[in-house]
């Protein structure tokens, strides 16, 4: 028998007399160990690293000067954004005539003005109840907020008969954003056109 037959012999048999799961926990324990010694430092370092670069960040963020941006928007600036109480009807025209240039109903609508006094701003409502399908309504709100930048809509409601329908029923409630009159021009309080 030759010398280095024997000795794969007894390193068989050892192999054969040793656990798994022995064997299995010693890797494991060796592989924490690396890991511990050898990756962890490199990571401690690194997250110091960042926070000092942190801390100068944060003390040059400290120092640095703040410009405040406060535009200075005059109670004249906003006024000659807003329409006119005279001109309220030509407003409702505008939006009567989106709904028939798309081809939708509008039965009847409400029209309500309202001011107030002490922030110098009046809001014409108009309510329309429209008919049309999905799209016709979607390009209505957008057409009509385009045209008249002044406008808001304030609320929306859609109501369809049925699944199979095609057309929906629409309450649309727009505010028109209006400069309070002068002296002695004070508006009717319910004004339609």
């Amino acid at each position: 028998m030759k010398p280095g037959s024997f000795d794969r012999i007894q390193l068989e048999h050892a192999v054969q007399r040793c656990n798994p799961l022995w064997v299995l926990m010693v890797v494991m324990l060796s592989i924490s160990l690396v890991v511990w010694f050898g990756v962890l430092p490199n990571d401690r370092r690194q997250l110091a690293m960042q926070d000092e670069s942190m801390q100068i960040l944060r003390t040059q963020n400290l120092q640095a000067p703040v410009e405040r941006v406060n535009p200075a928007v005059s109670g004249q600036d906003l006024q000659a954004v807003l329409g006119h109480i005279s001109e309220t009807e030509q407003y409702v025209d505008t939006l009567l005539a989106l709904v028939q240039s798309l081809g939708m109903t509008a039965p009847t609508g409400e029209y309500k003005l309202s001011c107030d006094a002490i922030a110098r701003l009046c809001r014409y409502r108009v309510r329309l109840p429209l008919v049309g399908s999905y799209l016709q309504i979607r390009a209505f709100v957008e057409q009509s907020l385009l045209a008249l930048p002044l406008a808001s809509l304030d609320e929306l409601s859609l109501r369809r008969e049925g699944v199979g329908s095609d057309e929906v029923e629409a309450g649309l409630v727009f505010s028109l954003h209006l400069a309070y009159p002068a002296q002695g021009q004070l508006p009717v309080e319910d004004v339609a056109p």
